[in-house]
């Protein structure tokens, strides 16, 4: 079963590497199946407003798929969880790049970066998606990489290379505690299905900022 969780790198996702349980001609099969399963998987966590979660008979009917596909690629209904909740951090990584490459100056970049990662928790709508997917995923299985360091490690990433043009002696270490922050008061946010200002996206903004100038 698909068990590496991985954001950044060269890795498989884990919907890819339930793909490659297949071989040859049958991979194509396989990553239509997985997607529809993911599909229909996070479309019964959103429906009616995510009161009910889908068991795993709901999913592969949305799917229209049998249940011998179903842990043909995934060991549970959390496994599949952990897909989509992958799929959903790796979208966010893919739209913060776009947003810091579309800033200015590095400085520019590090606040572009912060704002795109909070509006996870400042779009009403993301953030309540967001909630009632998090919600189903209490099953992720203990032998994967939790999504949310994936995620920290992917925009250490993003982050690290901006830092260091604005002089700092350690980018990487600063930008993962940048991360680490961002994605913290992201989650916070959201666990209290508050939204963040723009005051706060500010002051996270200097925060970080200062940081790094602390460590030029």
């Amino acid at each position: 079963m698909a068990t590496e969780s991985v954001i950044p790198g060269d890795r498989p996702t884990l919907a890819e590497s339930a793909v490659r349980r297949r071989t040859g001609e049958l991979q194509q099969s396989a990553r239509s199946d997985v997607q529809a399963l993911m599909d229909a998987g996070l479309a019964l966590m959103l429906a009616d407003g995510g009161r009910r979660a889908p068991r795993v008979a709901d999913i592969v009917a949305a799917a229209g798929l049998s249940n011998d596909s179903f842990y043909r690629y995934f060991a549970g209904k959390g496994a599949l969880v952990e897909a989509i909740v992958e799929q959903g951090a790796r979208t966010v990584v893919s739209y913060v790049r776009h947003c810091m490459a579309a800033a200015g100056d590095p400085e520019d970049r590090v606040r572009a970066g912060i704002s795109a990662v909070m509006r996870q928790a400042s779009d009403s709508g993301l953030a309540a998606q967001t909630r009632m997917v998090l919600a189903n995923a209490t099953g992720m299985p203990s032998s994967s990489r939790h999504v949310s360091v994936g995620l920290v490690d992917a925009l250490t990433e993003l982050f690290a290379g901006s830092i260091a043009e604005c002089g700092v002696a350690d980018p990487e270490r600063v930008a993962r505690t940048l991360s680490a922050a961002v994605v913290g008061v992201m989650q916070d946010h959201l666990f209290r299905a508050s939204a963040p200002d723009d005051e706060d996206i500010a002051r996270l903004a200097r925060f970080a900022l200062a940081e790094a100038e602390s460590h030029s």
